[in-house]
Formats: structure tokens, C-alpha cells, sequence
């Protein structure tokens, strides 16, 4: 088994605090986010000569703090999305089950160690505590939620914009898993039209697009403690109330 980090971008968002050093590498409670996601990859029994970082933006900064691992490089970093820098590690979804991991979130190591158990080409954990991080982050949360569907494990919406809280029934954690054979089925699938050219293809859209392939994707529901951080004050917001994090 191994795991590949998605690292490539900056972090917009952020502001000032990735205007020299990537997103990543932004500090929560002592630890920065991507050792964090190292360090509970580890916890769950991935050695670090199997995780990979695919880098873009600030890529040295990344080097130099994390070795023992491989690394892949998406020099198109700006004008691309996640899917493309995920293609920068395909020969290792070609050849064993993976698991794909942002790089900007807090995780328990409990998640992966459940895709690693997962018998389905394609899964993804859900986290279901999702509204009450939600209604912190946001004054109104149905701004930024997407639609989120299921039926006992198996997804059946994703990435829609909701009109109530009920088209939300978890969020997708930026936490999946790839058999060879899914990740084949992937690139079978970004040939055919899609509503966002491939260079701007991201996670969602990705998971969202193969659904309406009709591909099945094996949702897997946590409660165990998760967080994104996509501005500075996520990083506040995590700190509070995951206190120093997993």
C-alpha cells in the first residue's frame, strides 16, 4: 500500500501566509500540515519510503523538511488542478492500491486505516460531524457545502450546490483510495466530455464525473476528528477546536 500527498499548489487563500512558502507548510499547534499528514500516514502503518508528495509550487521548502520520502513534481502547478498533479505518480496507481491525501487537512489515522481495509476500486471517507465545523467557519454554511449523497456505503451525489442541509449528508475529507484497476477506470473517464476541461479537474468534480458515468464509488462514514484548513483562519478554527490536532 502506498499514499501520495497532493501538494502542488499554493494556497490563494491564505493570504500572505503562503506568499513564500506553500500551503503545506503552514504551522497548526507546533506541526506543520504536511508533516502532520506524514506523521498519521505513519501512525497508520504506511512507511515513509511508500508516501510520495507531488510538489509544485515551493517545492524545495517541502524537500527540505520532509525526507525519507519519494517525491513527484507538477511544474504546471499554476495553470493545473489536483487530478493532473495526481497523474504525476501514476505509475504508482498503476501498479498498487494508493491512497490519495490532501495536503492542507487534519486526519485520524483511523480513516486510513479503514480505505486500506476497503475491498472497492474506488473509496472515499465522508466525515459526519461535518456541520457543527461548518456553522463555525461560515455565517451561513449552505455557502460553501456542496451536496453530499449516499445509500448504505455506496456515493450517490457530490460536489452539487446544495439548496438545504438535507442534500448534505457528510463531507468528502480529501481522503480516497485508488486499486490499480480504479485509477484505470479514472483515466478511462477523463477521455470522454466532462463539464471542466482536464487541467482544471479536481477531486470532486472527478468522484462527481465518474458518477455520472455510472461508476460506483464505496463511501465509507467517520466521526473520528478532521479539519480543513483553507484560510488563515481555519488554522485559528482547528487550533480551537481539535486543539493541536491528531
Amino acid at each position: 500500500m502506498k499514499a501520495i500527498i497532493l501538494a502542488a499548489g499554493r494556497g490563494s487563500r491564505m493570504g500572505e501566509g503562503t506568499a513564500n512558502l506553500p500551503k503545506c507548510m503552514m504551522t497548526l499547534g507546533g506541526k506543520t500540515l504536511i508533516s502532520r499528514c506524514v506523521e498519521t500516514l505513519e501512525a497508520a502503518e504506511i512507511s515513509r519510503e511508500n508516501i510520495g508528495i507531488v510538489t509544485g509550487y515551493k517545492s524545495e521548502s517541502i524537500k527540505q523538511h520532509i525526507s525519507g520520502v519519494h517525491y513527484f513534481h507538477n511544474a504546471e502547478w499554476e495553470t493545473t488542478n489536483m487530478f493532473v498533479s495526481l497523474t504525476k505518480a501514476r505509475e504508482w496507481l498503476l501498479n498498487e492500491p494508493c491512497i490519495v491525501c490532501y495536503s492542507d487537512i487534519i486526519f485520524h489515522k483511523n480513516a486510513i486505516t479503514m480505505l486500506k481495509n476497503s475491498q472497492a476500486s474506488i473509496a472515499i471517507t465522508y466525515y459526519s460531524k461535518f456541520w457543527e465545523l461548518w456553522e463555525k467557519r461560515f455565517e451561513n454554511p449552505l455557502d460553501d457545502l456542496e451536496t453530499f449523497k449516499v445509500a448504505g456505503k455506496k456515493l450517490l451525489e457530490i460536489g452539487q450546490r446544495p439548496h438545504s442541509k438535507d442534500e448534505v449528508e457528510g463531507q468528502y475529507m480529501g481522503l480516497l483510495r485508488f486499486e490499480p484497476q480504479g485509477w484505470q477506470i479514472a483515466e478511462d473517464a477523463v477521455k470522454k466530455p466532462m463539464p471542466k476541461p482536464i487541467e482544471r479537474l479536481d477531486m470532486t468534480a472527478l468522484l462527481s464525473h465518474l458518477l455520472n458515468l455510472g461508476i460506483e464509488i464505496e463511501a465509507i462514514k467517520t466521526d473520528d476528528p478532521w479539519f480543513e484548513c483553507d484560510s488563515l483562519s481555519d488554522v485559528h478554527i482547528a487550533t480551537s477546536f481539535h486543539g493541536s490536532g491528531t
